[in-house]
């Protein structure tokens, strides 16, 4: 493969991303409103949780969560770039696509709409596509793989923390002043 098609194709990472966070943007409290008696009926406890941690979000403390991720993909994304450092790189595309593998399972668990897995699907293509990529130039050998894919998983879980810290503080912060 072309040094440039690769360029092109790593490079678009937080793009991919960001695409894939517009609609939970444009429509998740437009879903919270519409499916919170079928979220807490089917799934009890858990979609009460669900809900809940959710429905404290403004619009704003949401697309301020979005926004840290997004910072924080890209300049990893282009760091990687830079130093052509495929386990950086890998260990957030990882994180990334395992992201999106659960929003499908939880989209085909839940049986309805979710706002993200219109654009989990679109993505789709591009996450396994560059998967095979990485498989196919034999940059990372199976142990490295292994290792980016778990700190990847590690990381997002410690960063959802935060970004729904963040989030919440700044909604609660919104709600005052509004």
């Amino acid at each position: 493969m072309d040094y440039r098609l690769d360029l092109i194709v790593y490079s678009s990472l937080p793009i991919v991303f960001m695409f894939h966070e517009f609609e939970e943007i444009l429509f998740l409290k437009y879903w919270l409103n519409k499916d919170k008696n079928y979220l807490r009926n089917k799934f009890g406890r858990i979609g009460q949780k669900i809900y809940a941690q959710y429905s404290k979000f403004s619009t704003a403390g949401f697309v301020l969560a979005v926004a840290e991720e997004f910072i924080l993909i890209s300049v990893l994304t282009y760091i990687s770039i830079i130093y052509l450092n495929y386990y950086l790189w890998f260990t957030v595309f990882m994180g990334f696509f395992i992201h999106i593998i659960i929003h499908i399972f939880q989209w085909l668990i839940y049986r309805r709409y979710l706002p993200t897995i219109v654009s989990s699907i679109l993505v789709l293509p591009y996450c396994i596509y560059c998967f095979i990529d990485i498989m196919n130039k034999n940059v990372l050998e199976i142990e490295w793989i292994i290792v980016c894919s778990i700190v990847g998983i590690i990381c997002v879980l410690i960063n959802l923390k935060f970004i729904h810290y963040i989030g919440h503080k700044f909604s609660r912060w919104e709600n005052r002043i509004i």
